[in-house]
């Protein structure tokens, strides 16, 4: 049998948290913070090792459908027309198929780079209306984005009040 990912990174947890974090003498301070940050570290790979792929086709979709309102928004000079246009094609990213694994991180920085595109477009010599806009939508997707993330990082114990966060698998839902 080949051990999974979760079961490596228990097996890993334990071996710090009973064998090797125990055996550091109390006056190394350094070095029990470091094994402390690695302690960290794996729960939240242990917590997020079978998530990262559903993590990715979320913010996929999301940046897929802020560059499709930015495009139905945009309006302005020939900067902002021409990045309109050239982006009418990323919208057809929400109905293909399943990626792998790779090709999903790679759709997901173009996604990201195309919304940067129409934006900087846009503070070129976008409308009013558009940049009013824009603002908006930016500020909506990244609220959903912070929250996701700090969410994805709960396990690391940074946050003050962690049961104010939803749970993980239902912002990846």
């Amino acid at each position: 049998m080949v051990p999974d990912f979760r079961l490596r990174i228990q097996s890993m947890l334990r071996a710090m948290q009973e064998v090797v974090i125990p055996a550091i003498p109390a006056g190394e301070r350094l070095a029990l913070d470091q094994a402390s940050i690695v302690v960290g570290n794996l729960k939240l790979m242990a917590e997020q090792q079978d998530k990262l792929y559903r993590y990715e086709l979320v913010e996929l979709r999301e940046y897929a459908a802020l560059v499709t309102e930015l495009i139905d928004a945009a309006g302005g000079g020939a900067s902002t027309e021409a990045a309109r246009e050239s982006l009418r094609n990323s919208a057809g990213v929400v109905t293909m198929p399943i990626p792998t694994q790779p090709e999903l991180t790679g759709l997901t920085k173009a996604m990201k780079h195309a919304a940067d595109t129409l934006l900087r477009a846009a503070y070129e010599d976008g409308s009013p209306e558009f940049r009013r806009a824009a603002a908006q939508l930016v500020m909506k997707q990244s609220a959903s984005q912070i929250t996701r993330e700090r969410s994805w990082f709960r396990a690391a114990g940074f946050e003050l009040e962690p049961e104010s966060l939803p749970p993980l698998d239902e912002l990846l839902a």
